[in-house]
C-alpha cells in the first residue's frame, strides 16, 4: 500500500473516532449562528480537502469514465453513442459538464484531473453540512444540537470516502433532495426545482418524490411541484439532444435502463455465491439478475404505502432510504452517503452511529484494497476475493439496515395508531 492511502486511511480512522465521540456525547456548544456556520464550514472544509489533496488516486474505473466523458463533451461528441463510453455513463445529461470542465482546467493548469474533479463533490458536502445545521434550527431544535447535527454530518467518514477519496459525486443530488426535503410545504415550486435538478444529475432522488408530493395540500401545488420537478430533467435532455444531435430513448433509456451491481451487498450476494459453488444453481442468479429490480420497487411501494407516507418528508425519505438499502438487489459502495444526511436530520444519531461504523469497516477495506490500489489479489486469486473477503465485509451493514428498517417501520406503525385514537377522540 502506497504512503499516501496508508495516510489517508489513518485520516478516515481518525474521522471516525471523531464521529463516534461526538455522537455519544450530548450537545453543549452555544455558539451563534455566525461562528456555528464558519466552524461547521472549516471542519467539513479541512475534513475533505486534506485527503482530496494527499491522494493521487481516486476509483481508476470511475476516475477514467470522467476523463472519457469530459474528453467526448469537450469535443462535441454524443456520450450516449460513443463507443468509448459504453457503460460509462449511466445518468442524465448534467454530471458531464463537470466532467469536461474538471478535464478542461486539469489541462489547463498542469494538474491532476482527480483532484480536481473531487472539488464539485466536495463543496456540496460542505454546503450539505450547513443545510442539515440551518435545517435542524427551522425544524425548531436548540442552537447546540444543530450545532451537532452539522459537526456530525462533517465528520461523517462515510461521506468523506465517497467524496474525497472515491471521487464520487452522490453528495449533489443528496443536497439537492435535502433542499427539497426541507423547503416549507407551501413552496411547491422551489421543492420541484431542487427535486428536478437531483434527478439531473442522478436518478436517485426520485425515491424522495412520494414523500415530498404527498405533504403538499391541494393539487394546484401538486400539480406545480409535479411540472417543475419533470420539466427539469426533460429540458436538460432536450438541451443535451439539441446540442450533441443524441436521441432521446438513447439518453433516457441508458439512465432509467441500468442494472448493474447485482450481487455485490444483500440478499442477491448468497444467490451470487450459489451459482458461484454450484454452477447448476447459476440459473438461479441469472433470474435475480433479470428480475430483482420488480422486487425492490415492491418493497419500496409497500413500505411508502403503509408507512413512510404517514411521516414528515425528511423523516419519510430516510425510512425509504433504510428499505432500499435493506431490499435492493443493485448496489454501488457510493450509495452508502444516501441515508446520512438525512438520519442527522431525523435525529436518529445511535443507529447512524452503528450504520456508519460497520459501513466504514466494508469502505475502508474495498477502497484501500481494491477500489483505489488493487492488493486484495495477493491475498486471494479473483473472483474468490471478491465472494469470500470484500462483499462479506458488507454483510453488517447490510444488517444494521435491516435492522434500523424495523426500527423504523415499528416507530412509524406506532405513530400511526395515536394518530387514529387522536382522531378518534375528537
Amino acid at each position: 500500500m502506497s504512503v499516501s492511502l496508508q495516510i489517508g486511511a489513518l485520516w478516515a480512522l481518525g474521522l471516525l473516532g471523531s464521529f463516534v465521540w461526538l455522537g455519544l456525547k450530548p450537545p453543549r456548544s452555544q455558539l451563534a449562528t455566525g461562528p456555528a456556520i464558519a466552524v461547521i464550514m472549516l471542519v467539513a472544509a479541512i475534513a475533505r480537502l486534506i485527503p482530496n489533496f494527499i491522494l493521487p488516486m481516486g476509483a481508476g474505473y470511475d476516475i477514467e469514465s470522467y476523463r472519457i466523458i469530459g474528453s467526448l463533451v469537450l469535443n462535441g461528441q454524443d456520450v450516449y453513442q460513443h463507443p468509448d463510453a459504453i457503460q460509462r455513463y449511466p445518468y442524465l445529461p448534467l454530471q458531464m459538464y463537470w466532467s469536461a470542465a474538471a478535464l478542461w482546467l486539469a489541462n489547463t493548469f498542469n494538474a491532476p484531473l482527480i483532484n480536481i474533479v473531487r472539488l464539485a463533490p466536495i463543496a456540496a458536502d460542505i454546503a450539505l453540512a450547513l443545510v442539515i445545521f440551518g435545517g435542524l434550527r427551522r425544524a425548531g431544535h436548540e442552537q447546540r444540537i444543530a450545532f451537532q447535527g452539522g459537526i456530525l454530518y462533517a465528520l461523517n467518514p462515510v461521506s468523506i470516502l465517497v467524496v474525497a477519496y472515491h471521487g464520487q459525486f452522490d453528495s449533489i443530488p443528496a443536497l439537492f433532495l435535502a433542499l427539497a426535503a426541507l423547503a416549507p410545504p407551501t413552496a411547491a415550486l422551489s421543492s420541484g426545482i431542487w427535486l428536478g435538478l437531483g434527478i439531473l444529475i442522478k436518478s436517485w432522488p426520485v425515491l424522495g418524490l412520494p414523500s415530498l408530493l404527498f405533504r403538499l395540500r391541494g393539487w394546484r401545488a401538486s400539480a406545480q411541484f409535479l411540472a417543475i420537478a419533470a420539466l427539469i430533467p426533460l429540458a436538460g435532455v432536450a438541451i443535451y439532444t439539441l446540442v450533441f444531435h443524441s436521441a432521446w430513448f438513447d439518453v433516457i433509456g441508458r439512465a432509467t435502463g441500468y442494472n448493474r451491481g447485482v450481487g455485490v451487498w444483500g440478499y442477491t450476494y448468497f444467490f451470487k455465491l450459489a451459482g458461484f459453488l454450484q454452477p447448476q444453481l447459476q440459473s438461479g442468479f441469472v433470474w435475480i439478475v433479470e428480475n430483482s429490480r420488480y422486487l425492490t420497487l415492491a418493497a419500496l411501494a409497500a413500505v411508502w404505502l403503509f408507512r413512510a407516507r404517514f411521516e414528515p418528508a425528511v423523516a419519510g425519505i430516510l425510512t425509504v432510504l433504510v428499505t432500499f438499502f435493506a431490499c435492493t438487489h443493485a448496489f454501488a459502495i457510493q450509495y452508502l452517503l444516501w441515508p446520512v444526511p438525512f438520519a442527522i436530520l431525523s435525529r436518529e444519531t445511535k443507529w447512524l452511529i452503528v450504520y456508519t461504523s460497520s459501513a466504514f469497516v466494508y469502505m475502508l477495506l474495498a477502497y484501500t484494497t481494491l477500489i483505489m490500489e488493487l492488493h486484495i489479489t495477493a491475498v486471494m486469486s479473483w473472483p474468490e476475493a471478491d465472494l469470500f473477503i470484500i462483499i462479506p465485509a458488507g454483510l453488517p451493514a447490510w444488517f444494521v439496515t435491516i435492522g434500523w428498517m424495523i426500527s423504523r417501520l415499528r416507530r412509524t406503525s406506532a405513530v400511526r395508531k395515536q394518530s387514529v385514537q387522536a382522531s378518534a377522540s375528537l
